[in-house]
C-alpha cells in the first residue's frame, strides 16, 4: 500500500514538470516581447527627435522663413544710417543663422568715424548694428577744411566750418603730436579752457596754449599735464603775457 502511494506521488511530480517548463518559456517570451516594445519605443522617440532636429536645422539655417530682411542701425550722429548700412553690406535674403556678424562688424569698423561697433541678430528677420562714434576733442584746419581729431590723435571727420566750443589746434597731421595735444586739452581747468583761443605745436615738446588777451602758456610736452594745468591756472592771476610751465616745479612768467 505504501509502495502504491509512493508511485502515485512520483507520477504526479513527473506530470507537473512539463507545466513548470512551459511557464518558464512563456515568461521568457513575454520578457523578450516587452524588451522589443521598449526598443521600438526608444527608436521611435529617437527617430522623432532626429526628424525634428533636421526640420529645425533646415528652417533656421537654410529656409527663407528666418532670413535677414532688414538692417537696423543705432548710435550714429556724424554718420548716417544709410552710409553704415552700405558699408555693412548685409546679405539680405540669407538665413540669419548664416549671417557672418564678425565680417559685417569689420566692414563697419573700417569707417573712420567708428570707434566701436556691435553686430547682432534680432530674430526673426533683422540684423542690428550698434555704432559708437569717435568723440572729437580737437579740430585742425587743413586746406580750408576742418578736421576733427579724437583722443588718440586720429583725424576722422571733415567739415567746411569749425565746430563751436571744440579746441582749435595748429599742428601738422602727425598722430603722435595730435594725441599729445589731446592729452593736454583733457587736462585743462575750466578757467584755462574758458580763456583758451587755440593750441599750437610743431613737435611733441613744443605745445603752446594761446589765451585771450594775447597771453601764451608754454606747455612743452604732454608729460605732467595735470600738474601743469594747476600751475598755469594759478599763474593767470599774475600780470604777465607769457607763462612757462614746461617745468612745472619751476614755472616762470614775463
Amino acid at each position: 500500500m505504501a509502495s502504491s502511494k509512493g508511485r502515485r506521488r512520483r507520477r504526479e511530480g513527473v506530470a507537473a514538470l512539463p507545466v513548470t517548463i512551459t511557464d518558464a518559456a512563456l515568461a521568457r517570451r513575454r520578457k523578450r516581447s516587452r524588451q522589443r516594445r521598449r526598443l521600438w519605443r526608444r527608436l521611435a522617440v529617437l527617430g522623432t527627435a532626429l526628424l525634428l532636429a533636421v526640420v529645425i536645422t533646415w528652417l533656421v539655417a537654410f529656409s527663407p522663413v528666418l532670413a535677414a530682411k532688414r538692417v537696423q542701425v543705432s548710435g550714429v550722429q556724424v554718420l548716417s544710417a544709410p552710409s553704415v548700412t552700405q558699408a555693412a553690406a548685409v546679405p539680405l535674403g540669407r538665413p540669419l543663422a548664416r549671417i557672418d556678424t564678425a565680417t559685417i562688424a569689420q566692414r563697419v569698423a573700417a569707417l573712420p568715424q567708428v570707434e566701436k561697433v556691435h553686430v547682432n541678430r534680432a530674430w526673426p528677420h533683422t540684423v542690428t548694428i550698434a555704432v559708437t562714434e569717435r568723440t572729437p576733442v580737437l579740430q585742425r584746419r587743413d586746406a580750408g577744411t576742418w578736421h576733427w581729431v579724437d583722443a588718440t590723435g586720429r583725424s576722422f571727420h571733415q567739415t567746411p566750418e569749425p565746430k563751436a566750443k571744440l579746441v582749435v589746434v595748429e599742428a601738422p597731421a602727425d598722430q603722435r603730436i595730435l594725441r599729445d595735444c589731446a592729452t593736454v586739452s583733457a587736462s585743462l581747468s575750466p578757467k584755462l579752457r574758458q580763456a583758451l583761443h587755440k593750441m599750437s605745436a610743431t613737435s611733441p615738446d613744443t605745445i603752446t596754449l594761446h589765451l585771450s588777451g594775447g597771453r601764451t602758456v608754454i606747455w612743452g610736452s604732454a608729460a605732467e599735464s595735470d600738474t601743469k594745468s594747476q600751475v598755469a591756472t594759478a599763474l593767470l592771476g599774475v600780470k604777465a603775457t607769457v607763462f612757462d610751465v614746461s617745468s612745472p616745479a619751476n614755472p616762470t612768467s614775463r
